[in-house]
């Protein structure tokens, strides 16, 4: 099988098992949360999840070490794997310590599907097809979070139901005081919570059909010697250029706003009063809203330019983390505001994914550009961490905690996005072929 074959089969498996993932992710993401958030023992693990996705992110840049010994196909094979052991432990072990280990597992396993994403699809891509192939790969994964987001709220809902022996709207309207719930109905709606979970664990398994007719070839991941040539040497100083240092300072910045937001969705709706199933469908609605603006993306770049995609839409997104923050004194309008704030917030702060994507793999070689990824997700889980302690410790203890967050996510999306575009619009916004048309 020639390369151009072999390499368009392995883009369109990986974005077959990624479709799995992001319903994985959006699992992890919703039902996980509200599982542990619905029960006082772990409790306290809910409010780690930024910590947890941190561990995630550090679990994720160590398995892009590992690349150049194992090659792409073991690795991605690994990933549903511990995320299956992660499920099970999650839904049987009672140990605080040992579900926090398990959940952090989980969310390695989803984050090594992301980290993966940019050098797997860049070895097998060309500069004529590679932003269409991110494009569908990246809102195919996002529609997966859909699926797996709605589909969540409901599997629990029937399940809750079924054990309860009510119907199911009669549960969906006990689901919207969680708070009151006596044992015999929290006994229950953990239980729903555990056959969702359990039930994704299977489906976990379809990630790897796919990948498993993966063909790679050692030079796909590694420099291969040939006879006679000396081994080359990693030169560590390419990495200190401004534009590959300031990126990594801007991408720490993203995440550190986003974690302190979005591993709370469900559980700052539920605190709102609104009720499971509706709370899954908003949550999934953020993710139709990445879906249809990231299709929509390469249409917005040749408008306005890639930085000005990344950075301008950031700061257009933080007028409607404000609306959710303060969804509660719309009143009965509550839901209808929030809705749309999390569609619309979601929208604009995702709609130029791919360049975040792909704009960094432009500073630096191609051989560098895991070690660079690496980097990359090492900060991100870093900013994980840090808004996970600093969430836990100040913010969320606060009257309101979790919608005052959403004022502190602002102001870090607008001090990053100012940085991006003051340092990067007057020599990346246009790609050099866009450049060398507008001189002709």
């Amino acid at each position: 099988m020639d390369f151009a074959k072999r390499a368009r089969r392995n883009s369109y498996l990986y974005i077959m098992a990624y479709i799995v993932m992001g319903v994985l992710g959006g699992v992890a993401l919703d039902t996980m949360v509200t599982f542990f958030a619905s029960q006082k023992a772990t409790a306290g693990v809910a409010a780690s999840m930024s910590i947890i996705m941190g561990i995630g992110f550090y679990g994720s840049a160590l398995m892009l070490l590992l690349i150049p010994k194992l090659g792409y196909k073991k690795v991605l094979l690994i990933s549903p794997l511990a995320l299956i052991v992660g499920m099970l432990t999650i839904t049987h072990i009672s140990s605080n310590a040992l579900i926090f280990l398990a959940a952090a597992i989980i969310m390695t396993g989803v984050s090594t599907y992301d980290a993966v994403f940019s050098p797997y699809l860049t070895c097998y891509t060309t500069e004529s097809n590679r932003e269409r192939i991110f494009s569908v790969a990246l809102w195919t994964n996002i529609a997966g979070m859909v699926i797996g987001t709605w589909t969540g709220g409901l599997i629990i809902t029937y399940r809750f139901a079924a054990r309860m022996g009510v119907t199911y709207d009669q549960a969906k309207i006990l689901t919207e005081k969680i708070k009151t719930f006596s044992p015999v109905e929290l006994s229950c709606y953990v239980g729903a919570h555990k056959d969702a979970l359990l039930i994704y664990a299977g489906v976990a398994l379809l990630c790897l059909l796919p990948i498993l007719f993966v063909r790679e070839i050692p030079e796909d991941y590694r420099h291969v010697q040939k006879a006679g040539e000396q081994k080359p040497k990693k030169d560590w100083k390419a990495f200190l250029n401004k534009y590959i240092v300031l990126f990594v300072i801007f991408a720490f910045l993203i995440r550190l706003g986003a974690a302190l937001i979005t591993p709370y969705f469900s559980m700052f709706l539920s605190q709102m009063g609104i009720d499971r199933a509706t709370t899954s469908a908003l949550v999934s609605y953020q993710y139709l809203a990445m879906v249809i603006f990231i299709m929509a993306s390469p249409w917005i770049v040749r408008k306005i330019g890639r930085v000005f995609a990344l950075g301008g839409l950031a700061l257009v997104s933080i007028p409607f983390m404000l609306l959710i923050a303060n969804g509660a004194a719309f009143g009965s309008n509550m839901v209808l505001a929030v809705g749309i704030g999390l569609f619309l917030r979601s929208g604009f702060m995702n709609a130029a994914q791919p360049v975040q994507l792909s704009l960094p793999m432009e500073f630096v070689s191609k051989v560098a550009r895991p070690a660079y990824n690496s980097v990359i997700f090492i900060f991100q889980g870093l900013a994980q961490v840090i808004a996970g302690f600093v969430g836990k410790s100040f913010i969320f203890p606060l009257p309101n905690g979790y919608g005052k967050a959403y004022y502190v996510t602002a102001v870090i999306y607008a001090i990053a996005s100012i940085l991006l575009i003051i340092v990067y619009a007057k020599k990346y916004n246009r790609p050099p072929a866009d450049d060398v048309k507008e001189e002709n």
